[in-house]
């Protein structure tokens, strides 16, 4: 039994350990987040088509505004330092080709069959800018599809996201 209970905990720390991340993060050489010491946070709404729910975007802007002032930054309205909050969705089109379709009953001699679907990919992109030296410092990318779990409406994936966010600074 012993043996058991070893392998299943060593399998499930090896899981854990490789499962990646869903962001992508790019920085300029030079940037470190300890230099400031106020922010200020703002959704770009100019792009923002009706299917986006502002509701779930303020829920995000105020768990990233707490985990940042956890962090030891001020929220300050004219702060030089702001944090970008960028969401758009993105339609593909994607198909699954079936060649010569077999089922227990039958062979299906159409060769180029398909099945053709939308899918809905979210991007939600953060821009960190500096004011004062005018260029974006920090950038911070992830993409969903919809009903996925990573999706930023629900409150465990978005607190999820955020802590991703907060070990970027680290």
């Amino acid at each position: 039994m012993k043996y058991i209970t070893t392998l299943f905990t060593l399998i499930v720390v090896i899981g854990c350990s490789t499962t990646q991340s869903n962001i992508q993060v790019d920085s300029i050489e030079t940037f470190n987040l300890d230099n400031y010491n106020d922010f200020n946070i703002k959704i770009n709404t100019s792009n923002m088509s009706a299917e986006i729910n502002p509701i779930v975007l303020e829920s995000f802007k105020e768990e990233l505004k707490g985990a940042i002032s956890e962090r030891g930054l001020k929220f300050n309205k004219e702060s030089n330092f702001i944090f970008e909050i960028n969401f758009t969705t993105k339609d593909s089109v994607e198909s699954d080709r079936m060649d010569y379709y077999y089922s227990r009953y039958y062979w299906d001699y159409y060769r180029f069959r398909d099945n053709v679907y939308t899918v809905t990919e979210n991007i939600l992109r953060v821009n960190l800018k500096d004011l004062q030296q005018e260029k974006t410092v920090w950038t911070v990318v992830t993409v969903w599809r919809d009903g996925s779990n990573r999706a930023i409406s629900s409150d465990d994936a978005s607190a999820i996201l955020v802590d991703e966010i907060m070990l970027s600074f680290l």
